[in-house]
This record gives structure tokens, sequence and C-alpha cells, in this order.
């Protein structure tokens, strides 16, 4: 049996190659295999692999709350990557601020990292 996280896998692969009329092509598969169950999990399995392709070829940023996308903007233009996709993640644990990722950087101006570095700081 193929397994859902397979038919993900090769579905984002052959959209990133470009193939023609990739949509009938994997329905008509589909069909024919008796595979409609499982396309809830595809779905769930594409959308994770997309995220993280996003998160290799972009900038991922996480916040506290949602935020606008004027808020984004600003994130991205303090670090210089404008042009770049981003995957936005709240992470209700950094209190305010924002924590981002790229390019094998953190780049941490959250609440919670001022308190913690604050907390090292009277300890000390």
């Amino acid at each position: 049996m193929i397994k859902s996280k397979q038919l993900a896998k090769s579905l984002y692969e052959l959209s990133e190659e470009g193939v023609q009329d990739l949509d009938a092509k994997f329905f008509a598969f589909v069909e024919k295999n008796k595979l409609k169950a499982q396309m809830s999990s595809v779905l769930y399995h594409l959308e994770k692999i997309n995220e993280l392709a996003k998160e290799k070829k972009g900038i991922q940023i996480e916040v506290a709350h949602v935020v606008g996308s004027d808020t984004v903007k600003q994130i991205k233009t303090f670090l210089q990557a404008e042009s770049l996709p981003e995957v936005i993640k709240i992470k209700k644990s950094l209190i305010g601020g924002f924590r981002a990722k790229w390019n094998g950087v953190v780049y941490d101006s959250s609440i919670e990292n001022g308190l913690k570095k604050l907390s090292e700081t009277i300890i000390k």
C-alpha cells in the first residue's frame, strides 16, 4: 500500500519539476488506486513538506501573537531579508518581541530572552 507521506513527497517533487496537468494526473492516480481515504493525510504531509521547504529557502519568524503584514515587513527589513519568503509561527512563551531564524543564525529580540538575560545578570 502507498503511504500518504510518500504520496505527498512525490506530489511535491513533481510540482517542483513543473509537471504539466499535475493535479488532474494526481487525482486520476488517486481514483485508480482507491486512495481517496488518504487525501486528508496527504494534505497534512504536503503542508509540512511545503513549510520545511519555505524554512530552508527563507526566514522563520516566531512571535508571541498574531502580527500584521507591516510588522513582518519591518522584521524582514531589519534583517535585510525583504525578498525572502517567511514562515510565521506563534510561540506564546516569547511573551512579546520576535525570534527569527535565517541563514543559520538566530536573531532573538523576544521578551522571554530579555527576561532570561536579566535574570542571569541579577543572579551573578
